[in-house]
């Protein structure tokens, strides 16, 4: 190969990457458009074409875009998407802030599946991600840290040794945070035997995302009145004669 064709190659390289250098931002806004769109309206199938797309793969950074294909695979319930896409998210390169949701993340998923194998080896990376931190990350990471073994063992140990902490700080949580602490409340008081507390937990769950919750106390009552109908009827057979 000549020198006049290797400058030439060179020369068409540098306009191809100043190309696209400049479509990206564009198409970068394109995409995270049209994939917000497209989730807000529950389209999941529409959103993960859209994240297959060779302009996504150009215009967005691989995290991103496999975080947002995380996003679809959860709304959509797909076990198995989620699974497969947090295997590729866990093994690219994020930000400090990026590592730590996504852990927080992958750890509630495998608790939810209870999947105390890949649970475990996710425990295992947050307890290294304080030393990969700098600066303010640093106590976020270290918070991460401890919450995440409390749930684990909860979920995995049987643990309700967390309770006491958990009614203190839920005192003053608010949104996410107080819906995380009333679920993790809930499943202690289940470890403990205590039903009636569990379900007034979950109780409060449904309320703050607006649905109510039957209770214990009120599938009880239910139930007792299925059982007096059901004595009223037998009743009313008895004296028509009627036969069931």
């Amino acid at each position: 190969m000549d020198q006049g064709t290797i400058q030439a190659i060179g020369i068409a390289a540098v306009i191809i990457f100043l190309a696209v250098s400049a479509i990206s931002p564009i198409a970068r806004n394109v995409i995270a458009n049209k994939a917000q769109n497209q989730f807000m309206a529950g389209d999941f199938e529409g959103l993960l074409k859209t994240l297959s797309s060779p302009m996504a793969g150009i215009a967005l950074p691989k995290f991103n875009q496999e975080f947002m294909r995380l996003n679809a695979y959860e709304a959509s319930q797909n076990v198995e998407g989620v699974q497969q896409t947090l295997d590729k998210l866990l093994k690219l390169p994020a930000s400090a802030e990026q590592r730590r949701i996504l852990l927080s993340r992958a750890l509630n998923f495998y608790e939810g599946q209870n999947d105390e194998g890949r649970a475990t080896h996710v425990l295992e990376l947050v307890d290294a991600l304080p030393d990969q931190c700098k600066g303010e990350a640093v106590d976020l990471a270290k918070e991460l840290r401890r919450d995440s073994h409390q749930t684990f063992d909860i979920v995995f140990r049987g643990s309700y040794s967390h309770i006491a902490e958990m009614e203190h700080a839920l005192a003053s949580a608010e949104g996410d945070e107080r819906a995380r602490l009333n679920y993790y409340l809930s499943l202690q008081y289940a470890n403990k035997g205590d039903e009636k507390r569990a379900d007034e937990y979950l109780g409060r769950i449904a309320k703050a995302y607006g649905f109510e919750r039957p209770t214990a106390a009120d599938e009880d009552e239910a139930g007792a009145a299925e059982g007096d109908a059901a004595e009223g009827d037998d009743a009313d057979s008895a004296k028509t004669g009627d036969a069931e």
